[in-house]
């Protein structure tokens, strides 16, 4: 059975496959579009499920089920319309945590900004539920209220300022304030939260007590967030006014460490009631908020959860997988795919998010061919990617399918060494040109992290914020955060393949197992997903070369030489020989 799902809200436009059970490919708008979060695109004329049934080598016929959340827009299902079955935002999330999760039971945390219209109780903004088998159950449920004179509608995109009661409104409404707004028309703007989270620690508690006297924790893992109409918005609105310089960001970190402690505040007390509740120990999570990879960590280190299994597209994007997935277990009836020849075995689990479509040699000749860029072909491109780098290079590495979800898992990547502690600011200035308070992530060799890393699980998708080990700190400073943690990614073979080599060569050579792993876009922009894209992005860059699959690609012919001088030189700017 094939079952398509699509995903998204007024953005973040995205489509799935599931057949057999699992995950055939899965794209975001964004990637295709070129617009980030896909902001503003034209919905009806949307590519992601194009682009999801040419790499499967489907038609739309062939699809047996669609399945769409009903807060996406209708014009991206609309020729299908007919055919297309919608479920409710939170169970979308909830499937996309639980159906791909290792876990054949488990407790489920949905958190975001809004999800669907509940008629007479409001917008549901979180749901504590359990998993089993193929049902999901919800048990709990908080619902955005209070709403303007116009009363609810389900035509409307709501956010911050027209509802109490919602943890993704609250730090949206904060990251507004402290500047880090992407987009803004008219009333509705979308927030880099990611940039709140990151500036948090650099804060202190001076507004903790103007933020918790709005915050009442209720039974039942619920809780009231009294926003509007006097609410915390208006203190928030009004805390930076006539701030300039140096005491702003300072007050400014003072109001992203008050939204992480009240976000963690409510998060901790839904999961320690849904352990009390279900007496089960491992947690599905998903919702815009589980991004706050932050909040995930502490999850596991200050509750009973002892595994959790986060949706590595977390946000709306998400959505696509989770109703996917319910297309096929729930509608089409089948069961959760387990492992062959081990009856009673655990569910056989979502591996990796490299769901994009690969691209061939042929392509990536062809793309190379066009750029002009001097290129060769080499027989191991991770091992000479790991060798280049404890000599401070810095390098875009594309292989494989794209990642589904926001972060750079190993396929569309920019690495550096992490030992070095200028490679923070060196990364900013020269290729990403981010805000210098923002941290940098590692990926590390899975065997090899708890002797750097206080994690006690696998954190495959860069979800979980761990403390470094205090005596490991000052080996891997690139990656170690103002209040010494870093959000991980685990590495295994099996997932990992060509990324884990390289970093366990790197290993071999400097007794690191670490890179810095960023991903390979510049501010602002979409992660590349084509090799015409990654040529595009590395031509004016200063990153010192590209590995595409198993072509190197440098600025000049000169450093081509000096890399392989074994090598038949290549003619500059045109090609080179393989």
């Amino acid at each position: 059975m094939l079952a398509m799902g699509l995903g998204g809200s007024n953005h973040d436009f995205s489509a799935c496959l599931v057949e057999n059970g699992e995950i055939a490919v899965g794209i975001e708008e964004e990637r295709l579009t070129r617009r980030k979060y896909s902001v503003n695109v034209n919905s009806l004329a949307n590519q992601c499920w194009r682009y999801c049934l040419k790499a499967h080598g489907a038609r739309l016929a062939d699809v047996d089920v669609v399945v769409a959340d009903d807060t996406l827009l209708p014009s991206c299902y609309f020729p299908f319309r007919s055919r297309t079955t919608l479920i409710r935002h939170h169970m979308a999330h909830a499937a996309s945590a639980f159906h791909p999760s290792p876990f054949p039971e488990a407790a489920v945390l949905v958190v975001d900004g809004a999800g669907s219209l509940f008629d007479g109780k409001g917008i549901e903004t979180l749901t504590l539920g359990v998993g089993s088998g193929t049902e999901i159950t919800e048990l709990s449920k908080v619902y955005g209220t209070n709403w303007s004179t116009d009363g609810l509608r389900a035509d409307r995109v709501y956010q911050a300022g027209d509802s109490d009661h919602s943890l993704g409104f609250m730090y949206k409404a904060v990251s507004r304030a402290v500047g880090f707004t992407l987009y803004e028309e008219g009333s509705w703007y979308l927030t880099e939260d990611g940039k709140t989270m990151g500036l948090a620690p650099y804060g202190s508690d001076r507004y903790r007590a103007d933020f918790h006297r709005h915050l009442d924790l209720l039974p039942e893992g619920r809780f009231s967030l009294h926003l509007k109409d006097g609410g915390l918005l208006s203190f928030v609105e009004g805390a930076l006014t006539g701030l300039e310089g140096e005491e702003r960001f300072a007050r400014g970190a003072d109001l992203a460490w008050a939204a992480q402690d009240l976000l963690e505040t409510a998060v901790l007390h839904a999961a320690r009631w849904l352990h009390r509740e279900t007496g089960l120990s491992r947690l599905c999570l998903a919702g815009g908020v589980v991004l706050n990879s932050v909040a995930n960590g502490k999850l596991l280190r200050q509750t009973p959860f002892t595994d959790v299994f986060a949706q590595p597209a977390a946000g709306d994007n998400g959505c696509a997988v989770g109703c996917a997935y319910y297309g096929y277990h729930v509608i089409g009836g089948h069961p959760r795919p387990r492992p062959p020849k081990a009856a009673g075995a655990a569910p056989r689990p979502q591996r990796h998010t490299y769901l994009g479509r690969r691209y061939d040699t042929e392509e990536v000749r062809a793309a190379l061919d066009a750029s002009g860029l001097p290129y060769r072909r080499v027989a191991n491109a991770a091992r000479l990617a790991a060798e280049v780098l404890p000599g401070g290079a810095l390098i875009g590495w594309f292989t494989g399918g794209s990642e589904f979800g926001p972060r750079a898992l190993g396929h569309r990547s920019i690495l550096a060494d992490p030992r070095r502690a200028e490679m923070k600011d060196v990364l900013n200035s020269k290729v990403k040109h981010r805000e210098w308070f923002r941290p940098f992530a590692p990926a590390v060799l899975a065997h090899r992290a708890a002797d750097y890393f206080e994690l006690a699980i696998e954190s495959p998708y860069m979800l979980i914020v761990a403390p470094v080990r205090e005596e490991k700190r000052s080996e891997v400073p690139a990656i170690t955060h103002v209040d010494g943690t870093a959000r991980v990614q685990t590495l295994t073979p099996e997932a990992n393949g060509a990324f884990y080599d390289l970093v366990a060569r790197f290993d071999e050579l400097t007794n690191v197992p670490v890179v810095l792993n960023t991903s390979f876009n510049d501010r602002g922009e979409p992660i590349v997903e084509t090799p015409q894209q990654a040529l595009a992005f590395f031509g004016p860059s200063q990153l010192d070369y590209l590995f595409l699959e198993d072509f190197v690609v440098a600025h000049a012919a000169a450093d081509l030489d000096a890399l392989l001088p074994e090598e038949p030189a290549a003619e500059p700017g045109a090609g080179g020989a393989s």
